[in-house]
Protein backbone atom coordinates (compact mmCIF):
# COMPACT_ATOMS: atom_id res chain seq x y z
CA UNK A 1 0.00 0.00 0.00
CA UNK A 2 2.97 2.57 1.10
CA UNK A 3 4.58 1.61 -2.23
CA UNK A 4 1.26 2.14 -4.35
CA UNK A 5 0.84 5.77 -2.61
CA UNK A 6 4.38 6.52 -3.28
CA UNK A 7 4.23 5.83 -6.65
CA UNK A 8 0.84 7.79 -6.83
CA UNK A 9 2.67 10.99 -5.17
CA UNK A 10 5.58 10.93 -7.85
CA UNK A 11 3.50 11.12 -10.15
CA UNK A 12 1.37 13.85 -9.06
CA UNK A 13 5.16 15.50 -9.09
CA UNK A 14 6.00 14.77 -12.14
CA UNK A 15 2.78 16.23 -13.70
CA UNK A 16 3.39 19.11 -11.60
CA UNK A 17 6.61 19.90 -13.07
CA UNK A 18 6.59 22.37 -16.00
CA UNK A 19 6.98 20.78 -19.44
CA UNK A 20 10.37 22.79 -20.48
CA UNK A 21 12.02 21.26 -17.44
CA UNK A 22 11.09 17.96 -17.99
CA UNK A 23 12.46 17.82 -21.82
CA UNK A 24 15.38 19.64 -20.48
CA UNK A 25 16.08 16.49 -18.28
CA UNK A 26 15.15 14.03 -20.62
CA UNK A 27 16.80 15.61 -23.65
CA UNK A 28 20.88 14.71 -24.52
CA UNK A 29 23.71 17.23 -24.15
CA UNK A 30 23.42 19.35 -27.28
CA UNK A 31 27.20 18.48 -28.28
CA UNK A 32 28.96 19.93 -30.92
CA UNK A 33 27.58 21.07 -33.83
CA UNK A 34 28.68 22.72 -37.78
CA UNK A 35 27.07 23.93 -40.37
CA UNK A 36 27.90 23.35 -44.05
CA UNK A 37 28.90 25.64 -46.71
CA UNK A 38 29.82 24.86 -49.94
CA UNK A 39 31.61 27.63 -52.53
CA UNK A 40 31.60 28.03 -56.29
CA UNK A 41 28.10 26.38 -57.16
CA UNK A 42 27.89 25.09 -59.73
CA UNK A 43 31.48 23.66 -59.77
CA UNK A 44 35.07 24.77 -59.54
CA UNK A 45 37.17 23.25 -61.69
CA UNK A 46 40.76 23.66 -63.66
CA UNK A 47 39.61 21.66 -66.26
CA UNK A 48 36.75 22.04 -68.66
CA UNK A 49 34.22 19.81 -67.78
CA UNK A 50 30.62 19.64 -69.56
CA UNK A 51 27.79 20.47 -67.64
CA UNK A 52 26.71 16.47 -68.00
CA UNK A 53 29.91 16.00 -65.51
CA UNK A 54 28.85 18.84 -63.71
CA UNK A 55 25.40 18.05 -63.14
CA UNK A 56 26.82 14.57 -61.91
CA UNK A 57 29.43 15.59 -59.87
CA UNK A 58 26.19 18.02 -57.98
CA UNK A 59 24.53 15.07 -57.70
CA UNK A 60 27.31 13.25 -55.87
CA UNK A 61 27.35 16.44 -52.87
CA UNK A 62 23.71 16.06 -52.67
CA UNK A 63 23.57 12.53 -51.99
CA UNK A 64 25.67 13.08 -49.17
CA UNK A 65 24.62 15.66 -47.59
CA UNK A 66 20.85 14.16 -47.61
CA UNK A 67 22.68 10.26 -46.40
CA UNK A 68 23.73 12.76 -43.20
CA UNK A 69 20.64 14.88 -43.02
CA UNK A 70 23.04 17.68 -43.39
CA UNK A 71 21.51 21.06 -44.69
CA UNK A 72 24.13 22.63 -46.40
CA UNK A 73 24.17 26.14 -48.18
CA UNK A 74 25.47 26.20 -51.93
CA UNK A 75 26.91 29.54 -52.99
CA UNK A 76 26.61 30.33 -56.51
CA UNK A 77 28.81 32.23 -58.98
CA UNK A 78 26.20 33.09 -61.47
CA UNK A 79 28.69 33.71 -64.48
CA UNK A 80 29.85 30.08 -64.33
CA UNK A 81 25.97 29.07 -65.71
CA UNK A 82 26.88 31.46 -68.84
CA UNK A 83 27.97 28.83 -70.99
CA UNK A 84 27.12 28.42 -75.00
CA UNK A 85 23.85 26.12 -74.32
CA UNK A 86 24.72 25.17 -70.68
CA UNK A 87 22.09 28.15 -69.32
CA UNK A 88 19.24 25.53 -68.94
CA UNK A 89 21.64 22.62 -67.63
CA UNK A 90 23.08 25.22 -65.35
CA UNK A 91 20.32 26.18 -63.59
CA UNK A 92 18.98 22.87 -63.39
CA UNK A 93 22.15 22.17 -60.97
CA UNK A 94 20.80 24.79 -58.71
CA UNK A 95 17.22 23.67 -59.08
CA UNK A 96 18.40 20.35 -57.96
CA UNK A 97 20.14 22.12 -54.54
CA UNK A 98 16.55 22.94 -53.35
CA UNK A 99 14.92 19.99 -54.68
CA UNK A 100 17.22 18.54 -52.11
CA UNK A 101 16.34 20.64 -49.43
CA UNK A 102 19.37 22.70 -49.01
CA UNK A 103 19.56 26.50 -49.37
CA UNK A 104 21.46 28.80 -52.36
CA UNK A 105 23.88 32.28 -51.48
CA UNK A 106 25.53 34.97 -53.31
CA UNK A 107 29.18 34.46 -54.15
CA UNK A 108 28.84 37.33 -56.67
CA UNK A 109 29.34 37.22 -60.19
CA UNK A 110 32.86 36.97 -61.41
CA UNK A 111 34.16 35.85 -57.85
CA UNK A 112 35.43 39.65 -57.46
CA UNK A 113 36.68 40.17 -53.67
CA UNK A 114 37.23 43.41 -52.02
CA UNK A 115 40.90 42.76 -51.80
CA UNK A 116 41.64 43.14 -55.93
CA UNK A 117 38.37 45.05 -56.93
CA UNK A 118 36.78 47.89 -56.02
CA UNK A 119 33.72 48.56 -54.00
CA UNK A 120 31.48 49.91 -56.42
CA UNK A 121 32.56 46.65 -58.68
CA UNK A 122 31.46 44.20 -56.03
CA UNK A 123 28.36 45.87 -55.28
CA UNK A 124 27.38 45.76 -59.08
CA UNK A 125 29.17 41.59 -58.81
CA UNK A 126 26.18 41.22 -55.84
CA UNK A 127 23.32 42.23 -58.08
CA UNK A 128 24.56 40.65 -61.26
CA UNK A 129 25.19 37.58 -59.26
CA UNK A 130 21.62 36.90 -58.42
CA UNK A 131 19.45 37.13 -60.74
CA UNK A 132 19.39 33.72 -61.12
CA UNK A 133 19.35 32.50 -58.12
CA UNK A 134 16.81 35.58 -56.42
CA UNK A 135 14.16 34.34 -59.50
CA UNK A 136 14.99 30.30 -58.37
CA UNK A 137 14.47 31.02 -54.92
CA UNK A 138 11.59 33.16 -55.25
CA UNK A 139 9.85 30.06 -57.20
CA UNK A 140 10.44 27.21 -54.73
CA UNK A 141 9.22 29.93 -52.23
CA UNK A 142 12.82 29.86 -50.52
CA UNK A 143 15.18 32.07 -49.13
CA UNK A 144 17.84 34.34 -50.70
CA UNK A 145 19.45 35.85 -47.46
CA UNK A 146 23.16 34.90 -46.86
CA UNK A 147 26.06 36.02 -48.92
CA UNK A 148 29.44 34.86 -48.97
CA UNK A 149 32.25 37.05 -49.60
CA UNK A 150 34.98 35.68 -52.34
CA UNK A 151 38.72 35.03 -50.64
CA UNK A 152 36.63 36.03 -47.38
CA UNK A 153 37.94 39.44 -48.13
CA UNK A 154 35.37 41.82 -46.08
CA UNK A 155 37.00 45.22 -46.78
CA UNK A 156 40.78 46.77 -46.87
CA UNK A 157 39.94 48.82 -44.08
CA UNK A 158 36.47 49.67 -41.26
CA UNK A 159 35.18 52.19 -44.20
CA UNK A 160 34.78 49.84 -46.96
CA UNK A 161 33.48 46.71 -44.79
CA UNK A 162 30.80 48.94 -43.61
CA UNK A 163 30.00 50.44 -46.61
CA UNK A 164 29.62 47.11 -48.05
CA UNK A 165 27.89 45.55 -45.54
CA UNK A 166 25.14 48.61 -45.34
CA UNK A 167 24.71 47.76 -49.00
CA UNK A 168 24.46 43.81 -48.55
CA UNK A 169 21.74 45.16 -45.87
CA UNK A 170 19.75 46.97 -48.21
CA UNK A 171 19.42 44.05 -50.56
CA UNK A 172 18.33 41.45 -47.73
CA UNK A 173 21.44 39.91 -47.03
CA UNK A 174 23.61 38.96 -44.06
CA UNK A 175 27.52 37.89 -44.61
CA UNK A 176 27.90 34.09 -43.74
CA UNK A 177 31.03 33.34 -41.80
CA UNK A 178 33.15 30.68 -41.60
CA UNK A 179 34.97 29.23 -38.91
CA UNK A 180 36.88 26.02 -40.41
CA UNK A 181 38.75 25.38 -43.34
CA UNK A 182 41.12 23.13 -44.67
CA UNK A 183 43.02 24.32 -47.58
CA UNK A 184 40.40 21.65 -49.47
CA UNK A 185 41.23 23.87 -52.99
CA UNK A 186 45.25 23.13 -52.77
CA UNK A 187 43.94 19.13 -52.39
CA UNK A 188 41.23 20.00 -54.66
CA UNK A 189 43.70 21.12 -57.39
CA UNK A 190 46.45 17.82 -57.03
CA UNK A 191 43.50 15.30 -56.87
CA UNK A 192 42.29 16.81 -60.94
CA UNK A 193 45.41 16.26 -62.12
CA UNK A 194 45.89 12.59 -60.82
CA UNK A 195 43.00 11.14 -63.15
CA UNK A 196 44.64 8.76 -65.06
CA UNK A 197 44.08 5.26 -64.34
CA UNK A 198 48.03 4.87 -63.38
CA UNK A 199 47.81 7.90 -61.06
CA UNK A 200 45.02 5.64 -59.01
CA UNK A 201 47.62 5.18 -55.92
CA UNK A 202 48.86 8.77 -55.65
CA UNK A 203 44.94 9.56 -55.34
CA UNK A 204 44.16 7.36 -53.04
CA UNK A 205 47.18 9.10 -51.33
CA UNK A 206 46.38 12.65 -51.79
CA UNK A 207 42.54 11.67 -50.12
CA UNK A 208 43.63 9.94 -47.30
CA UNK A 209 46.43 13.29 -46.43
CA UNK A 210 43.36 15.51 -47.22
CA UNK A 211 40.77 13.74 -44.43
CA UNK A 212 43.87 13.67 -42.23
CA UNK A 213 44.24 17.11 -42.60
CA UNK A 214 41.03 17.80 -42.00
CA UNK A 215 41.15 15.97 -38.49
CA UNK A 216 44.09 18.45 -37.97
CA UNK A 217 42.65 21.48 -38.61
CA UNK A 218 39.38 21.05 -36.70
CA UNK A 219 41.28 20.00 -33.30
CA UNK A 220 43.03 23.46 -34.07
CA UNK A 221 39.82 25.60 -34.44
CA UNK A 222 38.36 23.75 -31.94
CA UNK A 223 41.31 24.93 -30.02
CA UNK A 224 40.68 28.95 -31.03
CA UNK A 225 37.21 28.25 -29.83
CA UNK A 226 38.14 26.92 -26.21
CA UNK A 227 40.83 30.11 -25.67
CA UNK A 228 38.42 32.31 -26.90
CA UNK A 229 35.19 31.26 -25.97
CA UNK A 230 35.67 28.50 -23.20
CA UNK A 231 33.75 26.52 -24.96
CA UNK A 232 32.94 24.96 -28.46
CA UNK A 233 30.56 27.15 -30.45
CA UNK A 234 28.59 26.04 -33.29
CA UNK A 235 31.06 26.23 -36.11
CA UNK A 236 30.38 26.87 -40.13
CA UNK A 237 32.76 24.34 -42.33
CA UNK A 238 34.09 26.00 -45.44
CA UNK A 239 34.50 24.01 -48.52
CA UNK A 240 34.37 24.29 -52.48
CA UNK A 241 32.22 22.92 -55.06
CA UNK A 242 35.01 20.35 -57.15
CA UNK A 243 35.50 16.92 -57.87
CA UNK A 244 37.14 16.09 -54.91
CA UNK A 245 34.64 17.13 -52.39
CA UNK A 246 32.07 15.15 -54.92
CA UNK A 247 33.41 11.98 -54.50
CA UNK A 248 34.83 12.21 -50.72
CA UNK A 249 32.23 14.33 -49.18
CA UNK A 250 30.73 10.67 -47.34
CA UNK A 251 33.95 10.40 -45.81
CA UNK A 252 34.28 13.97 -44.90
CA UNK A 253 30.91 14.17 -43.20
CA UNK A 254 31.71 10.73 -41.03
CA UNK A 255 34.45 11.75 -40.37
CA UNK A 256 33.04 15.27 -38.39
CA UNK A 257 30.15 13.04 -37.37
CA UNK A 258 33.05 10.79 -35.69
CA UNK A 259 34.32 13.95 -33.83
CA UNK A 260 31.59 14.51 -32.23
CA UNK A 261 29.62 16.74 -34.43
CA UNK A 262 26.26 16.82 -35.34
CA UNK A 263 24.89 19.20 -38.70
CA UNK A 264 22.71 22.12 -38.55
CA UNK A 265 21.82 24.68 -40.96
CA UNK A 266 23.60 27.62 -41.03
CA UNK A 267 20.85 30.01 -39.77
CA UNK A 268 21.43 27.50 -36.36
CA UNK A 269 24.63 28.37 -35.83
CA UNK A 270 24.66 32.00 -36.55
CA UNK A 271 22.18 31.88 -33.51
CA UNK A 272 25.45 31.63 -31.06
CA UNK A 273 25.84 34.59 -29.24
CA UNK A 274 29.28 34.20 -30.89
CA UNK A 275 28.67 35.68 -34.35
CA UNK A 276 27.29 38.56 -32.90
CA UNK A 277 30.15 39.64 -32.21
CA UNK A 278 32.33 42.56 -34.43
CA UNK A 279 34.62 40.97 -37.07
CA UNK A 280 37.68 43.91 -38.50
CA UNK A 281 37.93 44.24 -41.84
CA UNK A 282 40.05 41.21 -43.31
CA UNK A 283 42.61 43.33 -45.78
CA UNK A 284 44.28 41.58 -48.30
CA UNK A 285 43.66 38.26 -46.69
CA UNK A 286 39.92 36.43 -45.28
CA UNK A 287 41.40 34.37 -42.20
CA UNK A 288 38.52 32.43 -40.17
CA UNK A 289 36.30 34.37 -37.99
CA UNK A 290 37.62 32.92 -34.95
CA UNK A 291 40.76 34.64 -35.84
CA UNK A 292 39.22 37.85 -36.68
CA UNK A 293 37.41 38.09 -32.95
CA UNK A 294 40.44 37.17 -31.53
CA UNK A 295 42.04 40.30 -33.26
CA UNK A 296 38.59 41.95 -32.48
CA UNK A 297 39.41 41.05 -28.89
CA UNK A 298 42.75 42.27 -28.60
CA UNK A 299 43.14 37.77 -27.51
CA UNK A 300 46.32 36.41 -28.19
CA UNK A 301 46.03 32.72 -29.35
CA UNK A 302 47.97 29.83 -29.50
CA UNK A 303 47.17 28.99 -32.98
CA UNK A 304 46.03 30.81 -35.78
CA UNK A 305 44.69 28.65 -38.47
CA UNK A 306 44.52 24.93 -40.49
CA UNK A 307 48.55 23.83 -40.24
CA UNK A 308 49.98 24.08 -43.69
CA UNK A 309 49.38 20.60 -46.44
CA UNK A 310 52.82 18.40 -46.45
CA UNK A 311 53.13 15.11 -47.63
CA UNK A 312 52.47 14.22 -51.30
CA UNK A 313 50.21 16.80 -52.06
CA UNK A 314 52.65 20.06 -51.02
CA UNK A 315 55.50 17.79 -53.07
CA UNK A 316 52.80 17.87 -55.87
CA UNK A 317 50.71 21.30 -55.38
CA UNK A 318 54.27 23.07 -56.38
CA UNK A 319 54.48 21.38 -59.78
CA UNK A 320 50.97 20.93 -60.92
CA UNK A 321 48.86 24.17 -59.10
CA UNK A 322 50.84 26.98 -60.08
Amino acid sequence: MHRQLGKLAAALLLAALPAAILAQAAAPPAGKRIAISIDDLPLDSRKPLDMAATQALNQQLLRALQDEKAKAIGFVNEDKLLRPGGIDAGVAVLQAWLDAGMELGNHNFGHLGLGQASLAQVQDAVVKGEAITRWLAARNQAPLRYYRHPYNQTGRNEDERRAFEEFLQARGYTVAPFTIEHDDYLYACVYEQLQDTAQRRERDTVVEEYLAHLRESVAVFETMSSELFGRQIPQVLLLHANRLNAETLPRTLAALRGLGYRFVPLEDALRDEAYALPAAASGRFGPSWLARWARSKGVKLSVYGQPDPGGLTAQLAGKLCQ
